[in-house]
């Protein structure tokens, strides 16, 4: 196509869509800004109403220890009897002079029984396996067969305590003095 023929045919076009075709162009201009500013104003609304929202809770920033009180896992009683009470297993107590009783709760149920003596030592039995004495970290310092059961002695720091398995519990005694016939004794008394 020459350039005579292109002008005549310019000449023939419509002004109308001339027109038109140079206003679209404008108008996709004018869309593409005022997208912009809409969702500058949006953001600006949301930061508006967020800033509101925190201004309001933040009066109330100081803790409220009342939802986050756990129950005491540690239940003191006045005898054994009342020990097996919560428990529904026997716990032995040992011919010596007694500190204290306790029962262990876990997720709001009795599962471990605890007696202290006055001289020091401690006994705990549960159902189950494992190390129940609460003490961790300890050196192994020697294993032996008591009547079939395998004892397991421990040393931490100034700590001296055995622990084993016997008939589907777990038992752990800290004994004081070194002295380790106790063990044997609740042994005996749990065959």
């Amino acid at each position: 196509m020459n350039t005579k023929k292109f002008s005549e045919a310019m000449n023939e076009i419509d002004g109308k869509y001339v027109e038109e075709a140079i206003g679209y162009g404008s108008r996709k201009a004018q869309k593409t800004v005022w997208m912009k500013w809409g969702a500058m104003a949006a953001c600006l609304c949301l930061m508006v109403v967020g800033g509101i929202l925190f201004a309001r809770s933040g009066n109330h920033l100081v803790p409220n220890p009342d939802p986050v009180q756990i129950p005491n896992p540690i239940l003191t009683v006045t005898s054994v009897e009342e020990m097996e009470e919560y428990l529904d297993f026997p716990v032995l107590i040992l011919d010596k002079e007694v500190a204290s009783y306790s029962v262990m709760i876990e997720d709001s149920y009795p599962t471990m029984g605890q007696v202290d003596y006055a001289d020091g030592s401690q006994f705990r039995i549960r159902y189950g396996s494992g190390d129940i004495s609460g003490i961790y970290g300890g050196t192994l310092e020697k294993s032996e067969d008591i009547q079939g059961v395998k004892v397991q002695y421990y040393k931490y720091a100034d700590t001296a305590y055995a622990i084993w398995e016997q008939n589907g519990f777990a038992f752990s005694y800290i004994y004081a003095n070194g002295d380790t016939t106790d063990v044997e004794r609740i042994i005996t008394q749990y065959r």
